[in-house]
């Protein structure tokens, strides 16, 4: 599974959010595609007041701020 991780640097949530996601990375070979959106203008217009944010690989939203274990556990297992 693919997800987008949208964050910025120095953000504290950021950094809790992705904790929380890096074992997933070996336990479920999960992909986690980074993107700083303090780089890209357009994303940083989007996401600014909600990151972190995680999507699936189409773009739609996972979580924001923090990180939800049981609804991306869910979506692990049933991705439908």
């Amino acid at each position: 599974m693919i997800v987008n991780f949208y964050y910025r640097t120095g953000c504290h949530l950021c950094e809790d959010l992705y904790a929380d996601l890096l074992p997933y990375e070996t336990t479920h070979g999960l992909t986690i595609i980074m993107h700083n959106i303090d780089k890209e203008p357009a994303l940083k217009e989007k996401y600014n007041q909600l990151v972190p944010v995680l999507t699936d690989a189409g773009g739609n939203e996972i979580c924001h701020y923090f990180f939800d274990k049981a609804g991306f556990e869910k979506l692990l297992t049933d991705p439908s």
